[in-house]
């Protein structure tokens, strides 16, 4: 995972390299969690209407106490 987000510190990053060079199941376990992270990466999350507007209810309280 680490090698994924870039964590990894140069020689880490060539041993991992060289390691899935060598193992074909590796590989397919790293083909799997970059295409997972990639998916993730364009999720676009937001919070429900519901959400905000508790939110937005809480603050205006915090306004009207000040």
């Amino acid at each position: 995972m680490k090698r994924l987000y870039h964590e990894t510190s140069a020689e880490e990053t060539r041993e991992i390299d060289k390691a899935l060079l060598c193992d074909s199941q590796l590989q397919q376990q790293y083909r799997e969690m970059a295409a997972t992270k990639k998916e993730l990466d364009a999720a676009k999350l937001e919070p429900s209407d519901a959400t905000i507007k508790k939110i937005l209810h809480y603050a205006q309280g915090l306004k009207e106490h000040s």
